[in-house]
């Protein structure tokens, strides 16, 4: 809330109209959860009935012996690379929570 308000009033915004996000599918966080949460936050201030809009981002994985990125079926317990069969793997997307964007008027 502190930097949708602060980018709003940076651009003499009159009205918070829509925060786009971006959050990561391993994220336990649910579209209907964050827009309650967000009304609650906003209320009395120029962010008050603004709309979250969210793209999630898939779990990616990256293979340590090959490098190779793909993305991970995350209700699977072993995730192999597809490229070499490898289980060593790393986590580099699926956990953001980002602010894309904020539409103002």
């Amino acid at each position: 809330m502190k930097v949708v308000l602060k980018y709003a009033d940076e651009n003499q915004a009159r009205r918070v109209v829509n925060i786009h996000l971006l959050v990561g599918e391993l994220r336990d966080l649910t579209e209907e959860w964050m827009q309650r949460y967000f009304d609650y936050l906003s209320r009395g201030t120029i962010a008050e009935g603004g709309k979250i809009i969210i793209k999630r981002i898939p779990a990616t994985l990256e293979c340590a012996d090959c490098a190779d990125s793909f993305k991970a079926d995350i209700r699977q317990n072993n995730i192999f690379c597809p490229g070499c069969g490898s289980a060593k793997n790393e986590l580099v997307a699926g956990m953001e929570f980002l602010i894309e964007s904020i539409e103002v008027i």
